[in-house]
């Protein structure tokens, strides 16, 4: 995750007011922290594949239902913007035309080198502090899924071979073989 740096434009010690004035496609996929824009590098296969099994997963147990699974919809938290890879929203007056202003119920994010310590750093101490209930790390190279469940101050890992559950979402089961099959 760097820091973007655009010909002519000064990306760091910004507002998110300023921030929110650049051109929708100058902040189009970038998150933006303690006042500095963040670009993302672009996702490689085996985490798009993550995602899209993911989604698979999760999907079935929403349809119908208040809650709805998200692949990179802009959350806002405080003064930050965050991308996660997928999040799980569940009050429809929290959205905006541009985003979903309030802490999701599961952020989702899928590790991979380049954003490793970010993600498990300073978007779990931001999503914890902004009042996310759930925060899920998803390790392709161990193949587990970390839930962090903020309100109880827990953190269960999941491996492949189980089944996660979550007290959030009575009978949600996601197969650990199924997220990580290839």
């Amino acid at each position: 995750m760097g820091l973007l740096q655009k010909k002519d434009t000064k990306f760091e010690n910004m507002t998110l007011t300023e921030f929110d004035k650049l051109p929708r496609d100058e902040q189009e996929g970038y998150e933006f922290v303690d006042g500095m824009v963040m670009m993302p590098p672009k996702a490689t296969l085996i985490h798009q594949l993550l995602i899209t099994n993911l989604i698979i997963g999760l999907g079935p147990y929403f349809k119908g239902k208040t809650c709805k699974v998200f692949s990179e919809a802009e959350i806002k938290l405080k003064n930050d913007i965050f991308i996660p890879d997928i999040s799980i929203l569940c009050d429809p007056d929290k959205f905006s035309e541009q985003r979903y202003e309030g802490p999701p119920a599961v952020a989702i994010e899928v590790l991979s080198p380049a954003t490793r310590s970010y993600d498990l750093f300073t978007k779990l101490n931001k999503y914890q502090m902004a009042g996310v209930k759930e925060y899920w790390i998803v390790d392709p190279k161990s193949q587990t899924i970390t839930v962090h469940r903020f309100e109880i101050s827990e953190a269960d890992i999941y491996i492949r071979g189980e089944a996660l559950t979550t007290p959030l979402f009575e009978g949600l089961e996601l197969a650990m073989d199924d997220i990580f099959a290839s």
